[in-house]
């Protein structure tokens, strides 16, 4: 019985002897990273009036009738105004503008239809609707200080607080129109400071 103690111990020391030592040492490395400066960009939907309904000389739907002036459509759609800014070298802002390219609407084989004096673009802010042109910019969207990669979107339907209507005055004679689809072309411009 003692024999068989004796190598056992004797076993046990040989392998706590094979042991590596631990050893201790710092590194550093080095972490780079390389700044690339990006720049501003912007989309912007179509918007789709749909149909003016004067079945009934009364508001129905996203729709207003206004005695002795005429009919008011607002846009009810989804669609959206977005600006990605993506500059390194500044966060001073930016403002979006909007105009008309010209002073008309043409039907599908793009000839023109009628005037914006027949049937009027409306941009309705909380102050006063804008009468839309081809000489006068409005703001759509102003940004004053612009985090990193920062991503603004306005709706433009009749719930945002800048939205677009057709205004058709009661004066008007559309009946040229009856059964067609008509179309303008806005001109959206993204300022990369704000205009004051």
């Amino acid at each position: 019985m003692r024999l068989i103690n004796k190598i056992t111990i004797v076993i046990l020391t040989a392998l706590m002897a094979q042991l590596p030592a631990t050893v201790l040492a710092d590194t550093a490395v080095k972490s780079y990273i390389q700044f690339e400066n990006g720049g501003l960009d912007m989309s912007v939907d179509d918007m789709n009036f749909g149909t003016l309904d004067t079945s009934s000389l009364t508001a129905n739907g996203n729709q207003t009738f206004l005695q002795g002036m005429g009919h008011i459509l607002l846009y009810g759609g989804n669609g959206k105004l977005t600006v990605t800014d993506n500059r390194l070298d500044s966060n001073a802002g930016y403002q979006v503008t909007v105009k008309t390219v010209d002073d008309n609407w043409y039907d599908d084989q793009n000839e023109q239809a009628c005037s914006m004096s027949d049937i009027s673009l409306l941009q309705m802010t909380t102050s006063s609707p804008n009468l839309m042109d081809s000489n006068t910019s409005y703001s759509a969207m102003t940004v004053a200080d612009s985090p990193l990669a920062h991503v603004e979107t306005a709706g433009l339907n009749e719930d945002a607080p800048i939205s677009y209507a057709i205004f058709v005055p009661a004066t008007s004679n559309v009946s040229s129109l009856l059964g067609k689809t008509i179309h303008t072309t806005l001109q959206w411009t993204l300022n990369d400071t704000p205009v004051s």
